[in-house]
């Protein structure tokens, strides 16, 4: 959503309220309730209030939504300058900090334009977190992307102020090859290179399934336990105890027993893959790709997958990955991995991971 004020022009990401949605879904409510109140068997009612009940509770959380007041996320051109708004004034340049301006659309499929400012001052520097150096000294507006429909507007006023420079292609940029190694004295046997294995799928959220049998065994004899005291035991305080504790044991184990089916659902459960060609995150919504040529550095604290990119264009590059990255230029994974997760990533890393490529494991 833009808008345009003469010389001003505001391109906004600004949530807007969903009140269409909320009527879509208050009325598909009122539907299932008129039909469970005119319903004369009982059989119809059910279903009536159930999903009537369901829809009018969708709807009313996105009114409630729709009635707070939104953050505001624009990138606002006007003559006096550039500046982007997350909530406030997340940075400001004025039009004779800068040399030139581009805007540049990604090799990616799908990907659209993005801005590159590149400053007049080549020591500028900048703190916000929105606008991140690249490789050739320009900075990108990082997390903003433009439509083609606003695409002729910005190029236009862009090169009222400062100038539109032609616009560039973004590739990653492979590192300069390294020189090659002096090999030592060869010895008397030399044990042959570790091929990659094939790919491995490791369940980021995994249960430890050896500890959660053992542990359903000790509730098991304990629920034994107290299940002959409760039969066979004197009928006083200390039945009426054991018993407490015989439906809190049960209400747990069900409990965890729910929570570990859950994990392991098509909606809730997050698989990484690890082959010889990168690293691959996926969810019931969401697949991240990340191939080894573009990881200079990899580590893991405290079961955090993190990798550093090796082309300082990787955030013009890949726009899809910019909700992973950190202050320092670090990209984290979207959560952390469990125990389990981690000693299978430990296990197997180094079977696809290509030499050159460091890799830090910290349990901190």
């Amino acid at each position: 959503m833009t808008g345009p004020q003469g010389d001003r022009f505001v391109v906004s990401r600004t949530d807007g309220p969903h009140w269409i949605l909320a009527g879509v879904l208050l009325c598909v409510a009122g539907g299932f309730l008129w039909m469970a109140l005119a319903a004369t068997p009982q059989g119809p009612r059910v279903p009536g209030w159930v999903f009537g009940g369901s829809f009018g509770l969708l709807g009313l959380n996105v009114v409630f939504r729709s009635l707070k007041k939104p953050v505001r996320n624009e990138l606002v051109i006007e003559p006096a300058g550039i500046s982007r708004v997350i909530g406030g004034v997340a940075w400001a340049l004025r039009w004779d900090e800068l040399r030139a301006a581009s805007v540049v659309k990604g090799t990616q499929k799908g990907d659209r334009h993005q801005v590159v400012l590149s400053p007049a001052d080549d020591r500028f520097e900048s703190r916000s977190r929105s606008l991140v150096r690249i490789g050739d000294g320009g900075f990108l507006v990082a997390g903003f992307e433009l439509y083609e429909t606003e695409v002729p507007r910005v190029r236009e006023l862009l090169a009222k102020h400062v100038g539109v420079t032609a616009e560039r292609v973004p590739g990653t940029r492979a590192p300069a090859p390294p020189p090659p190694p002096v090999r030592p004295a060869v010895p008397e046997w030399v044990p042959p290179p570790v091929e990659p294995s094939g790919s491995v799928t490791i369940h980021v959220n995994g249960w430890n399934r050896v500890l959660l049998r053992w542990v359903r065994l000790f509730a098991l004899m304990i629920e034994v336990g107290l299940g002959a005291v409760i039969e066979f035991g004197p009928r006083n305080g200390v039945r009426t105890a054991c018993l407490v504790v015989f439906i809190a044991v049960f209400a747990g184990m069900s409990w965890v027993a729910v929570l570990e089916q859950q994990s392991r659902s098509r909606k809730s459960r997050v698989l990484l893959e690890l082959s010889a060609a990168g690293l691959r995150w996926t969810t019931y919504y969401r697949k991240l790709t990340v191939s080894w040529p573009e990881i200079a550095e990899l580590r893991m604290p405290s079961g955090l997958l993190e990798f550093r990119p090796v082309a300082v264009d990787f955030p013009l590059d890949r726009p899809d990955l910019d909700h992973l990255r950190l202050g320092d230029g670090w990209y984290r994974m979207p959560r952390a991995l469990s125990e389990t997760a981690v000693k299978q990533f430990e296990t197997h890393i180094r079977s696809v991971l290509p030499p050159g490529v460091p890799l830090a494991l910290g349990r901190g």
